[in-house]
């Protein structure tokens, strides 16, 4: 049985090999920064904000050290989702593990975000910077330390 490739078909399989190989390339090298995931997170999730690198790395570092990071090549494949904008659109389709995976880091780092740094008191959010103030006691008048 011979087969009998066109000009147009070899022409389209040369295109699709192509895009294939720079989707994972780029995947491979841009994908892997912890930081850049949080970051794009974080804009998706509460806007713009203005923070000093040194303050968001120890911000990144706390999130991290609750070991909710995919690691290897599901991190640089979360982190280009995330930074392209395809994000929700992928995470519909996943299996379930890995949307519930997804969902939790993102509550940890919108929980570490809002609770842990001056974005609550900080009037304009784009301009003035946010402080990380890491692990703090409660101050809650209300609370109550009994043991019931």
């Amino acid at each position: 049985m011979a087969m009998h490739l066109s000009r147009r078909s070899l022409l389209a399989g040369g295109v699709a090999v192509t895009v294939i190989a720079a989707t994972g390339g780029a995947l491979l090298v841009s994908g892997s920064d912890k930081a850049a995931l949080v970051r794009s997170v974080l804009a998706r999730l509460v806007g713009p904000f203005s923070m000093a690198d040194a303050e968001f790395g120890k911000m990144v570092a706390a999130v991290d050290a609750r070991k909710l990071f995919p690691q290897g090549y599901k991190l640089a494949a979360l982190s280009s989702l995330e930074r392209s904008g395809w994000s929700d659109e992928a995470m519909r389709h996943a299996p379930a593990a890995i949307r519930d995976d997804a969902a939790k880091l993102e509550r940890a780092i919108l929980t570490e975000f809002v609770t842990r740094t001056t974005y609550m008191g900080v009037a304009d959010k784009a301009r003035d910077p946010i402080l990380y103030l890491g692990p703090q006691p409660c101050s809650s008048p209300f609370a109550r330390f009994e043991m019931t």
